[in-house]
């Protein structure tokens, strides 16, 4: 399901406006750091094709702990409402003062992975689990991983169809679908770029 997003608020006299993004983890060399920078690069990318004028970016770093329980018991709370793409109660406090319109945290934690969207009365947050495991730890997972969570954030909900970003609960479909040998990412739906275009 597409949820409404307020896209024309950030267009200003037609000229590209942006959703901020801050990733917030603990380590350096954790490899979803590159996967975050390669994600926003796809949205952009798709933004671009699409005529749009919104622009994810600038991307900020802050390497400090992040708040695992917490995390923890929103991606609980979004298998219990079945990832409907609503959003839900319980935005990290530790997170909440961060700049930046969307704030990306790398748990240390092994959970499902979620997104909640972005409006301009709420900070869009991307929880993303550990990624040293399967099916993280795959090839090409991590950055398709992102992408989708981050298509949550920007209002997509799940389809059923393995072969595109936003297939999901309750279909089959599971983020070890994303792996290859190649770098790439798996597309958005007709109807997806439909109603991002429409927005």
């Amino acid at each position: 399901m597409i949820g409404v997003f307020c896209y024309a608020m950030l267009t200003v006299a037609g000229h590209a406006a942006s959703l901020s993004v801050t990733v917030v983890g603990a380590q350096t060399a954790d490899p979803r750091w590159q996967a975050v920078e390669e994600a926003v690069e796809f949205w952009n990318g798709q933004f671009a094709e699409l005529g749009a004028t919104l622009r994810l970016g600038p991307i900020a770093r802050r390497v400090q702990p992040v708040p695992d329980d917490a995390l923890l018991q929103i991606s609980l709370s979004h298998a219990e409402a079945g990832h409907r793409g609503a959003a839900l109660p319980g935005f990290p406090s530790e997170l909440s003062s961060l700049p930046g319109d969307i704030l990306i945290a790398l748990s240390t934690l092994d959970f499902v992975s979620f997104g909640e969207r972005w409006s301009p009365s709420r900070k869009g947050l991307v929880g993303l689990s550990r990624p040293d495991l399967p099916p993280r730890s795959l090839p090409n997972v991590l950055r398709n991983l992102v992408a989708h969570e981050l298509g949550h954030v920007l209002g997509l909900g799940h389809n059923s169809d393995p072969a595109m970003l936003m297939c999901g609960r309750p279909a089959p479909c599971r983020p070890g679908l994303f792996a290859s040998s190649t770098k790439r990412f798996f597309p958005l739906t007709e109807t997806e770029k439909a109603n991002l275009r429409a927005r």
